[in-house]
């Protein structure tokens, strides 16, 4: 069974709507999807529909935004009811937070010169409520203000970058708490990318996810090296979280893995769809 529990559509910083990501995922033989959009689940019904037409397995998500250990942490949320008390307000409260840095943003690149960032970047996002980095370096690039698209992350929007403002987002606890109270389960995403500067550290936010009650971790994933994929599998059978796969897909072009086309969990791990309430 292809299964694939993060991706990205234009509610967010994809390029589709989410009815056209369900058929690019039904056209790479998935048979389970979930719908992940950075602090919004607005897409979440649309998809919903569209996989039930097509006789695909859905499952409801998001992907949240936290802080620790002076970084910015990924939390994906699965198998959340979206109408939920509290989920509306809460990423309606993030995403005014994200418009605000978007405006700071456009205020340092101004102060390099290069003006209309934040009007530039705001016209190429979809979703006009949920506006991302993404969306700049997508800008900068159709602008000629950089070759390529990393480049703008590289140069001007990535942690310790003269552009890159920080947001002051939910806590881990918060963002567990979240999900659980929505009927949820949390997921670390893509715990190869994230850079700390003590090896210790990645130990240390596990500990405390799965102290908070987090259940499993993205063990697979199109935004990690394979040689993660393998790391990340030890850690879920030393520490018995349940895994997760995903693509991260999120526009074509791009360096992440079609939707289904990451590598598959290995067998002897207990996959966290298992345990999801699907729609």
């Amino acid at each position: 069974m292809i299964i694939d529990l993060h991706m990205h559509s234009n509610i967010s910083d994809g390029s589709l709507s989410p009815s056209e990501l369900v058929y690019l995922a039904y056209d790479n033989g998935v048979q389970l999807m979930a719908l992940t959009d950075h602090d919004s689940m607005d897409g979440v019904h649309q998809a919903s529909a569209v996989t039930e037409e097509l006789g695909m397995g859905f499952i409801p998500g998001v992907e949240v935004s936290t802080g620790w250990g002076g970084r910015v942490i990924h939390i994906v949320g699965l198998g959340l009811d979206a109408s939920a008390a509290g989920v509306d307000a809460f990423f309606r409260d993030v995403c005014t937070k994200r418009d605000r840095r978007g405006q700071l943003i456009g205020e340092r690149f101004a102060s390099f010169g290069i003006q209309g960032a934040y009007e530039g970047a705001l016209s190429l996002a979809d979703n006009k409520d949920n506006l991302s980095r993404t969306h700049f370096a997508r800008w900068l690039l159709k602008a000629g203000y950089v070759s390529q698209y990393q480049e703008a992350f590289d140069k001007y929007l990535k942690t310790g970058r003269p552009c890159c403002v920080e947001i002051d987002w939910p806590g881990l606890d918060e963002v567990v708490e979240l999900i659980h109270s929505a009927g949820g389960m949390a997921v670390i995403a893509h715990p190869g990318r994230y850079a700390f500067s003590e090896d210790w550290m990645l130990d240390e936010l596990f500990k405390k996810f799965q102290a908070l009650g987090g259940e499993a971790i993205e063990v697979c994933s199109g935004s990690q090296t394979r040689d993660a994929d393998q790391k990340f599998a030890e850690v879920a059978r030393q520490m018995g979280f349940l895994a997760s796969a995903g693509s991260d897909w999120h526009t074509h072009g791009g360096s992440r893995p079609l939707p289904g086309h990451q590598s598959p969990i290995p067998e002897d791990l207990t996959p966290v769809w298992r345990f999801l309430r699907h729609l």
